[in-house]
């Protein structure tokens, strides 16, 4: 079960002014009623919420002690698949780029997750974090200071904020010269569904600033673009992906196994989002209990993308995702795949399970697997909907969640 480090947390609770040695604290009444209009915020509010509410030290403050970790946690999550191309010498500097993170929420993921690993090492972070408000970035620097004060065993890198609107471009003083040079790094946190939600085709817009991030990005370095997992917001961070690999500019590195236009935009309803389950810190678990949320898993959409054609796992026709829970049905579990070839839905039926298949009851959501064998039979002259699983076929995870 995955869960914060506990320097991270105590660096957001001495900020946010939380007794993190009190399991059961008193959280305030007003911090609770941050956290509520904040969530009616984000779900009700829809694209183009943009983050006005942070210029108010009210919600700035129930931001930081509720949304900050979750959104924290998924930086993390992703940063272990981009474990083996990451730069691992301490003599080369790790240049990141944070942009629209807030309070850096970020950078002080990417920083805690280098002083956990040891990789990069934190003492050659370069970070520059970029946001529209001046506020936010003094909440940045301020979590960065007491980061590295509370860790002394762990030099830290360097930090520096830039304030600017995104949706005209990102200052050409940000560009790191030369042409082997460029950000290792680049994070784009819940920023890309608030831009150009004015303009008559704000996918294109999106696009065009895509594109531009990737001339910011060093040849073996990684676009990181996270959204909420909405159907709304998933499925614009869906049609730039495919967008940036119709134009060849870049491929998929994680999650997609292809570099396909996504099966999920087919079909008006589909989406694709993941699901990750951590160790909720006491606190956030109590502000659930007092709003009646449930925080017991990262929901979110994402695509890594790179310029140098790495991928999180060989492609193989044999390899898959799995886009749904493992569900159990009467006699049988079944799951929603997706390849190249597309979306598709493959059970096993109970009679059918054998030592060669027993794998496929440790399928979830976000796992990459292989399955051999899939079976269709024909009705009324028409392959079936639901491939199946034999007991001669074999189902093994390639790489867990």
């Amino acid at each position: 079960m995955y869960r914060l480090s506990s320097a991270v947390l105590s660096t957001i609770a001495t900020v946010a002014k939380l007794n993190i040695c009190e399991p059961r604290q008193r959280i305030s009444e007003s911090l609770l009623n941050g956290v509520r209009e904040l969530s009616e915020m984000f779900i009700r509010g829809g694209e183009g919420i943009g983050t006005a509410y942070l210029e108010n030290q009210r919600l700035r403050t129930s931001y930081l002690a509720y949304y900050v970790p979750v959104n924290l946690g998924k930086v993390q999550f992703l940063l272990e698949e981009l474990r083996p191309v990451l730069p691992r010498s301490a003599d080369k500097e790790f240049r990141v780029l944070d942009l629209g993170g807030g309070p850096g929420t970020g950078a002080l993921g990417l920083l805690d997750w280098c002083c956990s690993q040891s990789l990069p090492p934190a003492a050659s972070i370069s970070m520059t974090v970029v946001d529209r408000s001046p506020e936010v970035l003094k909440l940045c620097n301020e979590l960065w200071q007491v980061y590295g004060k509370q860790n002394h065993d762990h030099p830290v890198g360097t930090l520096q904020t830039a304030t600017c609107n995104l949706e005209r471009g990102v200052p050409s003083a940000l560009r790191v010269g030369g042409r082997d040079n460029g950000y290792h790094l680049i994070i784009v946190q819940n920023i890309l569904s608030e831009l150009f939600v004015g303009s008559s085709d704000p996918i294109s817009k999106r696009t065009e600033f895509v594109s531009q991030l990737l001339t910011y990005l060093a040849p073996e370095g990684s676009l990181m673009l996270i959204e909420p997992a909405l159907r709304s917001a998933s499925r614009a961070l869906h049609q730039v992906r495919n967008n940036l690999l119709a134009d060849l500019q870049c491929t998929v590195f994680s999650p997609c196994l292809h570099n396909q236009p996504c099966p999920a935009l087919i079909k008006p309803d589909d989406w694709c989002h993941e699901e990750r389950f951590w160790e909720t810190p006491d606190w956030i678990a109590q502000i659930d209990d007092s709003v009646g949320f449930i925080k017991d898993a990262l929901k979110y959409s994402y695509v890594i993308l790179r310029k140098d054609g790495k991928t999180l796992v060989p492609q193989n026709p044999h390899y898959h995702r799995v886009v749904s829970e493992l569900r159990e049905l009467k006699g049988e579990k079944r799951v929603w795949l997706c390849d190249a070839e597309g979306r598709s839905e493959l059970g096993r039926q109970d009679k059918e399970r054998s030592p060669s298949n027993a794998a496929f009851d440790d399928w979830h959501r976000g796992a990459i697997v292989r399955v051999d064998d899939i079976v269709r039979k024909e009705r009324k002259g028409r392959p079936a909907m639901v491939g199946r699983i034999l007991s001669s076929g074999v189902a093994e995870v390639i790489r867990p969640a």
